[in-house]
């Protein structure tokens, strides 16, 4: 389960609640913006609510509006030590294309906060360490992987239209190059299968 992160409330109790479920069954991440991964650095230092992004540096300025938080909640952080998996953080420009490839080809429309989870799965089966400490090599054939995705169905209409524009890459001041759009549109094929088994699960759940 990948969830985007603002101060923690929704993903703290959303986990919480799968792990009181499916225990270690169900793997649970976080999804923050580069300029606001508050949880990241409260967990992370051991500081928690103590230590906000400002303090290192950071604006905590994300177009990510949802997941504009400088200090995570204490709670959650507290509680998410024995049961959160892993955070990772997202550029806020990948956001908008994720959420166009989403329309697209899912006739699916959210907002951009809901789009920072999207590129989570991929970097976790990547990554052969995560894989090794959790015991997961060999047992992915049949794992579902679930976005939390939210919003969308309130954005005005002009909002929403200049959410599709192309977005710059802050590091490089251009939009997205052509290697980053076919890397998007590759990994896009594989997400379609990913979104079919989590509707595949709901409905298997909610019956």
């Amino acid at each position: 389960m990948c969830i985007p992160c603002g101060v923690g409330g929704a993903p703290g109790g959303v986990t919480y609640g799968i792990k009181q479920i499916w225990g270690e069954n169900a793997h649970c991440s976080f999804a923050e913006p580069t300029h606001a991964p508050c949880m990241l650095l409260g967990m992370g230092t051991g500081l928690n609510e103590k230590i906000a992004v400002e303090d290192i540096g950071i604006d905590g300025k994300t177009k990510a509006d949802g997941l504009a938080v400088g200090r995570a909640s204490k709670l959650v952080a507290e509680s998410m030590k024995t049961l959160l998996d892993s955070i990772s953080t997202i550029d806020d420009y990948k956001l908008f294309t994720y959420l166009k490839l989403l329309l697209e080809t899912e006739d699916i429309f959210v907002e951009p906060s809901a789009c920072a989870s999207f590129d989570m799965p991929f970097r976790l089966l990547e990554n052969e360490e995560y894989l090794e400490y959790y015991n997961l090599k060999g047992k992915l054939e049949n794992a579902t992987h679930i976005l939390w995705a939210t919003g969308g169905s309130m954005v005005p209409e002009d909002e929403m239209l200049s959410y599709l524009q192309p977005q710059v890459n802050p590091d490089t001041g251009s939009f997205l190059s052509q290697a980053d759009i076919e890397e998007l549109e590759g990994v896009c094929g594989r997400r379609r299968r990913i979104f079919r088994n989590a509707e595949r699960m709901a409905l298997r759940f909610y019956r």
